[in-house]
């Protein structure tokens, strides 16, 4: 038989949907359609082109030819057995194979650019909500607000059973919805949201999918409630979820004065649209509130707080291609910090010593409106967004400063309304892509200082007792954009064109007033009423070209800027002006194979002031500085470079990037700040061009050994030099910083678990001849004892130590906690603890920048012993 056969080639040339060449796909030839009897195999080259040498028994025989990728989905096509030149399109993989399946006890699959992983697979017995599983997905990090980051990458949406119910607010579905609840997570790279653009248009966004278990009841949810003494502290969460095919309802009641706080729950946590967020007016605060933020170790250890929040999201499915979404969200959040710093700030030859200590409280309101129309078809895309949200934060800081008391009060109240809409259409097969987006935001801000502070620098009436400072600010905003992706040959084409008009005023008062209500009278700068009008156009042709496994893409682009600055109190110092930028950008790509990625970027950009930064008036930004911008307009030019390196493997678990970036800005104004005796610090801004210089490098490697070990090391080195004028010198400084961070997990379920997150910062800080320094080290270790399958002891270790140059003198803190876990049923978790078990009464911090160092004590909350547990519905 053999000898009968004859020879024949098939050669045959793959590409995807944008006729771009397919490389390293596998092709198979059987003679069967279930390859059971497989003829030869090849994979195919740079250019997407290969050839497989056949040999055939006789002229009636057929072949079948199969073809898998792992960003593409799999194809079979049949053929007569004779030589013959093929060309075959392949399509983007929507989910259809499952290209590696790990069947004993499956945790992960690979469909192309979708990874699957089982929770059965990922979850530990301690884990309650689905937020504790995703955590354990290699690459995966999730920060305090509830951000989950893949990779370094912050996820654009997370869908439930396929549709984004949330919008960005998903931190109500990962903190509420229960791990045994869920099936699956999928991850999807290189994900379009918009059926449009699939198999169309290029995407580096990841999303999450959580796939709910199909024997689950329509409403399911969790509770959790916990208590404590010996000063009463309580804590009730509770969100009930409905989900059917098309209808979804989740929502969310939260309270709690256990140091947690409620302030970023149901808030937005992804960035949207790139192109509408590059047009939006970004947030303006002149005053600064009392600061409430501890650092370092949990916020259950120093925050004395009540919080409050109630959210809800619904979902109705018009039909497979129509959504209508609205969400509401209300937090409220009463916070306290007590803390006591010492700060050293060094002059040429000279220092000054401000030691300040400090009681903040601060009250936030927030309330959020969303309604949301979206229509998703193949051809069609429209998305419209309509958002309205009111702010109110109040708050009091009560300091003895060098030994003087000082009070400072603060209060702000800002109102948003906005409406965004995206719309997408086809031409042809390529997508034109329009946004357009409208907003208004008012806002006041209001502050006290007692007693009256800068009496020298404010015009000021006898004897005067406060300080006061009001801002009110209006803001109008419209804009949009259009872009279209096209082909020339082999080089695609991204033309995009942007365009943006706001009006903004900016009212400012400030002076002195004594208990009788005698008031100082304002008069420019005191007084201000500021108006910008702005107008902003960007014109952008990005080339996109395959060589291989090169990529390069170059983007020219062209910005034209319109300022017309008026002072209605000092029209003198009105201005008109307007700017046209060449801003360059390019970056080269390399694709060594599926798991090792090269990418080198640069680009040039040119900006010049913001409406803060625009305004004439003098700003009392707290009660420590007296601050006033140039009366010009500054032009800053940076130019940066950044180098890639990026290895995945997701069957190991094993990722590695590093990333090197140098920075080079040069702006027309140098700012001079001068601080007296009483560490009251003003700042001016002079025309002298003053140039910084950044490099930094990081990296990570995260591995997972046999599916009970997680490891996760970071190292980070950052350098930056610049020039500031201090109390009427000129300082050069140098600030350079290594860190490391280094996360263990180990849990397999059996007798033990280990949790270990470690930290070490080393800061030097060199200003003209002086050089300060820095270290700080944390340690969290958490113990996990199983004492039967269902129950647990666990021991947890938060340790703080720290030293500076200034002070020989090392501060070690170490907070410890123990609590007990038992587990009756998979439904139920009850738990007692006892936290801060020896009743440790601060910790100690440091940090150095430019031309100071400065170490910080917080107060820490005393004994307690809480009971609680959690249910799942």
């Amino acid at each position: 038989m053999a000898s009968n056969a004859q020879q024949f080639e098939i050669k045959g040339t793959l590409k995807d949907s944008l006729k771009e060449p397919v490389a390293f796909a596998t092709i198979i030839a059987s003679s069967d359609r279930d390859e059971n009897n497989v003829l030869g195999y090849t994979t195919s080259a740079d250019n997407g082109v290969f050839l497989l040498k056949l040999k055939q028994a006789s002229p009636q025989d057929s072949i079948w030819i199969t073809i898998r990728h792992l960003e593409h989905a799999r194809k079979q096509l049949h053929f007569k057995a004779v030589s013959q030149n093929i060309t075959v399109i392949l399509e983007k993989q929507e989910n259809q194979l499952k290209e590696v399946q790990l069947k004993a006890k499956r945790t992960i699959e690979v469909k192309g650019d979708t990874i699957t992983y089982n929770v059965e697979g990922l979850k530990k017995e301690k884990d309650y909500t689905i937020e504790e599983v995703i955590a354990r997905i290699p690459g995966v990090e999730i920060s305090d607000s509830g951000q989950i980051k893949y990779k370094d990458k912050a996820i654009s949406y997370l869908y439930l059973n396929g549709v984004d119910l949330l919008e960005g607010r998903y931190n109500i579905a990962t903190r509420g919805i229960p791990a045994d609840a869920v099936e699956d997570i999928d991850i999807m790279k290189k994900h379009n949201h918009a059926r449009i653009d699939k198999g169309r248009t290029e995407s580096d966004d990841v999303a999450f999918n959580l796939k709910i278990k199909k024997d689950r009841s329509l409403v399911f949810g969790s509770t959790k409630a916990d208590a404590g003494v010996p000063f009463l502290t309580g804590l009730a969460e509770g969100t009930p979820i409905y989900i059917e095919d098309n209808f979804q309802d989740i929502a969310s009641v939260k309270i709690n004065n256990i140091g947690k706080s409620l302030a970023s729950n149901g808030t937005n946590l992804t960035q949207g649209n790139a192109d509408l967020s590059t047009l939006e007016l970004p947030d303006v605060d002149i005053l600064t509130e009392p600061n409430t933020n501890g650092t370092s170790i949990s916020d259950s250890y120093w925050l004395d707080n009540e919080s409050f929040s109630i959210t809800n999201d619904a979902l109705i499915k018009s039909s497979d291609q129509a959504i209508f979404k609205a969400g509401t969200t209300y937090n409220k959040g009463d916070n306290q910090i007590d803390r006591f710093s010492n700060a050293t700030y060094f002059f040429d030859n000279d220092s000054t010593q401000v030691n300040r200590q400090t009681r903040n409280k601060l009250q936030e309101e927030l309330f959020y409106l969303g309604l949301v129309q979206e229509i998703n078809k193949d051809r069609l895309y429209l998305n419209n967004k309509i958002k309205l949200s009111t702010e109110r934060t109040d708050g009091l800081s009560s300091n003895i400063q060098n030994g003087e008391t000082i009070d400072y009060s603060y209060d702000r109240s800002t109102t948003r309304l906005s409406d965004l809409l995206e719309f997408k259409t086809t031409i042809g097969e390529q997508v034109l892509n329009n946004g357009f987006l409208i907003e208004f935001s008012e806002s006041k801000e209001t502050s006290f200082t007692t007693p009256a502070v800068f009496t020298d620098q404010i015009p000021s009436v006898i004897n005067p007792d406060v300080t006061t400072q009001n801002i009110e600010t209006k803001r109008f905003n419209i804009g949009g954009y259009s872009g279209f992706t096209f082909l020339i040959g082999k080089t695609k084409w991204e033309a995009k064109q942007r365009l943006r008009w706001s009006s903004e005023n900016l009212q400012s008062d400030l002076f002195q007033q004594s208990t009788n209500n005698n008031r100082s009278q304002s008069s420019f700068p005191f007084a201000s009423d500021f108006e910008l009008n702005q107008l902003e156009s960007s014109t952008s042709l990005k080339s996109s070209y395959q060589i291989g496994r090169f990529k390069l893409r170059v983007t020219p682009q062209i910005s034209y800027l319109y300022l017309d600055k008026e002072e209605l109190l000092q029209t003198d110092l009105n201005q008109k002006e307007d700017y046209l930028f060449f801003e360059p950008s390019a970056s080269l790509s390399y694709k060594l194979s599926y798991k090792w990625n090269f990418s080198l970027s640069g680009s040039r950009n040119l900006s010049t002031s913001r409406f803060s930064q625009l305004y004439n008036g003098i700003a009392l930004r707290d009660f420590t500085s007296l601050g006033r911008n140039p009366d010009a307009i500054n032009v800053t030019r940076a130019t940066s470079a950044m180098f890639f390196i990026n290895y995945d493997d997701i069957l190991s678990g094993f990722f590695f990037n590093n990333a090197t970036r140098f920075n080079d800005n040069t702006s027309d104004f140098t700012f001079s700040s001068n601080i007296d005796k009483n560490g009251l610090i003003q700042t001016i801004a002079i025309e002298r061009e003053n140039n910084s210089t950044s490099f930094s490098n990081s990296s990570n490697f995260t591995k997972r050994f046999f599916r009970i070990l997680r490891t996760d090391l970071r190292y980070s080195f950052s350098y930056f030099e610049g020039e500031q004028f201090f109390n009427g010198n000129a300082q050069e400084f140098k600030n350079t910083n290594h860190s490391i961070n280094l996360e263990l997990g180990l849990d397999n379920n059996t007798w033990y678990g280990i949790t270990y997150n470690g930290g070490f910062n080393y800061g030097i800080s060199k200003v003209t001849n002086l050089r300060n320094t820095n270290l700080f080290l944390k340690h969290k270790l958490e113990l996990d004892f199983y004492t039967s399958s269902k129950s647990r002891l666990n021991v947890g270790l938060e340790s703080v130590s720290s030293t500076t140059s200034t002070n020989d003198v090392t501060n070690n803190n170490t907070l410890t906690n123990i609590s007990y876990y038992y587990k009756p049923n998979k439904k139920l978790f009850l738990r007692a603890s006892m936290n801060n078990i020896f009743n440790e009464d601060f910790f100690t911090t440091v940090q150095n920048s430019s031309n100071f160092i400065s170490q910080s004590q917080f107060s820490l909350r005393p004994r307690q012993f809480t009971i609680g547990l959690n249910y799942s519905l």
